[in-house]
């Protein structure tokens, strides 16, 4: 599963990929990629020019231009690639063959190993939306967002159905947006350490499933009374 496909500033944007194409990346750009999301995560984006990335990934400046537009190219391309391998991870290490209940519950309980493992994504989202004087980086930084919601809301949504919720997809995507704020801000209280993300993370399902019951249980008191 994927994270929905994002529209930013075309200009910001370009790079020698199509949209149809997205998921092959030449060597050389994937090295660049690699350099720029370890660097944007250590130091910042504000923090960390194009020569620093160079030095990084030990490629001229043509090869970074050759692939990329400018720096906030590569902040977008970042963002996308780390999303898509985050998710990639989690299907992995959850499965595809769940029922949707046992699938949603096993999402939450691997994913503070996966935030770890991605810890960067995770740390260049959270600075990146603190950016107020910045709507260019804010925009990216919440379509990123809101591209995992959506792909998390597609993992909430049959148990809502299920349950019977009015509207389960507005739902869904409402409780994911509000799980990934919790699993943001729940990183950075535990600094990504994964003994305390795990700790921190374990109420999010109940949290979730709860929201879910409560739904469900005011649909079914409105059909009573309709």
């Amino acid at each position: 599963m994927k994270p929905a496909t994002r529209r930013a500033d075309s200009a910001a944007r370009q790079t020698t990929r199509s949209d149809a194409d997205r998921d092959k990346i030449a060597p050389s750009a994937e090295t660049i990629l690699d350099a720029a999301e370890a660097l944007f995560g250590q130091r910042g984006y504000a923090s960390t020019s194009v020569s620093a990335i160079c030095a990084a990934s030990a490629l001229p400046v043509g090869s970074i231009y050759h692939h990329f537009a400018n720096k906030l190219a590569i902040l977008s391309a970042v963002l996308d690639r780390a999303a898509r391998r985050f998710f990639t991870e989690l299907d992995t290490a959850v499965g595809t063959r769940l029922e949707p209940e046992r699938r949603m519950r096993k999402y939450f309980e691997k994913a503070p190993h996966l935030m770890v493992r991605n810890a960067n994504y995770l740390r260049i989202i959270a600075a990146t939306l603190q950016h107020d004087g910045d709507e260019q980086l804010l925009s990216f930084a919440r379509q990123s967002t809101e591209a995992t919601a959506t792909t998390l809301a597609a993992v909430i949504e049959p148990v809502a159905a299920a349950a019977g919720v009015y509207d389960p997809a507005t739902l869904s995507l409402d409780l994911a947006r509000m799980a990934f704020s919790y699993a943001l801000g729940a990183a950075i209280v535990a600094g990504y350490d994964a003994r305390r993300l795990n700790k921190g993370m374990a109420p999010l399902y109940e949290i979730v499933r709860d929201a879910i019951d409560k739904a469900a249980a005011q649909a079914k008191e409105s059909r009573k009374t309709a």
